[in-house]
């Protein structure tokens, strides 16, 4: 247990080195990714990527009840930048992981490939977070408002006294480990953001999503 427990607070501080994001090619999910945004630059010659430490396995980022009634009712669409799937009816988003695609960056964090996009239909902004990097403060992601860049932003927090716990948690019937727990919440950027271009009133703290991620290492 001591081993599992250093692990776990390894993961976390140092970049949380496990966490909710892809790997199996996007053509093994079950739902039809929209094409990528552009990636961001590589690492720079200081720092090196280390390999996911998981070879495949994949994360459920599922929306909070009252996330997916206030989208439903502005008539907002989730959308996916490929290798991340939108699920139906806006229920959150579907992530292959390992390392495959995925890799951790000592300067940077732990990367993931892909994103997705809020479409408000209604007034035509549309908001793509993609490019995500996990830090042990929260989710940075690269964020494009009606196309323009508007550089890394941190979009969702995370409180690593529900995090550490759930890491080490074994799913046997999965063939891996991963938390089944992990609730994220509303940064500061991504409340104004979304009330700015939609008027749905998000505030920074108010829950987001839960993710469900297990990293596989038997077939």
């Amino acid at each position: 247990m001591r081993i599992l427990a250093r692990l776990a607070r390894t993961l976390a501080i140092g970049a949380a080195v496990f966490v909710a994001a892809p790997a199996f090619p996007a053509a093994a999910g079950p739902f039809p990714p929209i094409p990528g945004a552009s990636s961001i630059q590589p690492p720079s010659a200081s720092c090196f990527q280390f390999p996911y430490f998981g070879p495949k396995g994949h994360a459920n980022f599922d929306f909070g009840s009252n996330i997916v009634r206030l989208l439903d009712e502005r008539g907002v669409r989730v959308e996916g930048i490929e290798p991340i799937q939108a699920k139906p009816g806006n229920k959150g988003i579907y992530m292959p992981i390992g390392w495959k695609q995925d890799h951790i960056d000592p300067c940077n964090g732990v990367y993931y490939p892909g994103g997705f996009v809020l479409n408000d239909v209604r007034s035509g902004h549309t908001a793509a977070i993609h490019d995500i990097y996990l830090r042990p403060d929260g989710a940075h992601a690269q964020v494009e408002i009606d196309g323009q860049p508007q550089g890394e932003q941190l979009v969702a927090t995370y409180r690593l006294e529900e995090f550490v716990p759930n890491v080490p948690m074994p799913r046997p019937l999965e063939g891996g480990i991963g938390p089944k727990y992990w609730p994220f919440y509303v940064s500061g950027y991504l409340g104004r953001t979304v009330r700015d271009l939609t008027g749905i009133p998000l505030n920074e703290g108010d829950y987001l999503a839960n993710l469900d991620a297990v990293v596989q290492y038997v077939p």
